[in-house]
């Protein structure tokens, strides 16, 4: 077995109350060969599991190991509409599997990007106002997009996309594909998303939006934030 931090070792032995960390590496060792993942990775998902802080550790992972842990968190817990009844055993005690756990591990597997996940996290894990969370989404995006185009002047909302994008690919700043029309695809998906979302969270206080939107649109700008991320600079 890969070595294994030891805090995070501890703290789920103090979690299970277990004297000592051998359970944990049983466990660990088992969850890897079942899920054929590293035991790095499974360690991280039993901490997930047992609603432990695992930011910290996570980061310090190679992004191979990273990926196995998205790819696998959906798996720790079930539905949401279940969760009410899913109890596990500890020593006697019951311990249920809260919807705040469920949501977090969902954000974690639909939000890869480390910034936007940051922003977003908490207002999606809370019980109103998640129009902040597109507020926040879509202001991720727009900084992303003045990072990678570097406008002469400070530009915003849609002056801003109108910069760094144009589906002339003789013409644009940013280019997202050599293929003429992914490039205008992918320019008016962008530029859409300021009057459809940004202009109203940013300008407007608003109750329209329901978690399930904030998810929803959250996991959208995390795909726009890769493709702008894997734009080419032309000019």
């Amino acid at each position: 077995m890969a070595h294994l931090d030891t805090k995070l070792l501890e703290k789920i032995a103090n979690k299970l109350g277990k004297k000592n960390r051998t359970h944990v590496n049983v466990m660990v060792s088992k969850r890897a060969s079942k899920l054929g993942i590293s035991s790095e990775s499974a360690l991280i998902l039993i901490a997930k599991e047992n609603n432990i802080g695992t930011a910290w550790y996570q980061r310090r992972l190679d992004p191979e190991k990273q990926m196995e842990i998205h790819d696998n968190l959906l798996s720790i817990f079930p539905h949401p509409a279940n969760h009410t009844n899913t109890k596990t055993q500890n020593k006697g005690k019951s311990s249920k599997i809260t919807l705040r756990m469920v949501l977090k591990n969902a954000i974690e597997y639909l939000l890869k990007d480390d910034i936007l996940r940051g922003r977003c996290m908490d207002n999606l894990l809370g019980n109103r106002n998640f129009d902040i969370a597109i507020n926040q989404a879509t202001l991720v995006l727009e900084d992303r997009i003045r990072t990678k185009a570097q406008p002469p002047s400070r530009l915003v909302g849609e002056n801003l996309v109108n910069y760094a994008f144009n589906d002339d690919l003789s013409r644009t700043i940013l280019q997202i594909s050599s293929n003429q029309e992914e490039q205008r695809g992918f320019t008016y998906i962008i530029r859409g998303i300021v009057p459809a979302f940004r202009n109203l969270t940013h300008h407007h206080v608003t109750t329209k939006f329901s978690r399930e939107d904030g998810l929803r649109v959250c996991g959208f700008i995390d795909v726009l934030l890769r493709i702008v991320d894997s734009s080419i600079k032309i000019r």
